[in-house]
């Protein structure tokens, strides 16, 4: 099962459009996975327990992944487009 962290700055409103957009796409996918949301301040003390970080595209860069970090970030341009979130996915080879 996939650990997936939601985290944006705030860490409430885009957070829950990405978590719920995320949760619906996974199950239609088949993809089992356990979702957790939070800011990217908190996210990053905690970031190596997830396989996969979902964030807006402009927040990508805030995050500083160790060095061999196995952490997945994907940044979505439309936090509400699952074609994009699919697309992602594959690109990151979390689907075929």
């Amino acid at each position: 099962m996939l650990k997936v962290l939601v985290a944006c700055g705030n860490g409430i409103g885009t957070n829950i459009l990405i978590k719920n957009k995320a949760e619906k796409t996974f199950r239609k996918l088949g993809l089992e996975a356990d979702f957790d949301h939070s800011t990217i301040n908190e996210a990053m003390s905690e970031i190596e327990r997830y396989d996969l970080v979902l964030t807006p595209k402009e927040l990508v860069r805030q995050f500083d992944l160790p060095e061999g970090s196995s952490v997945s970030i994907i940044g979505l341009s439309n936090v509400l487009s699952e074609a994009e979130l699919i697309e992602k996915l594959r690109l990151y080879e979390f689907i075929r």
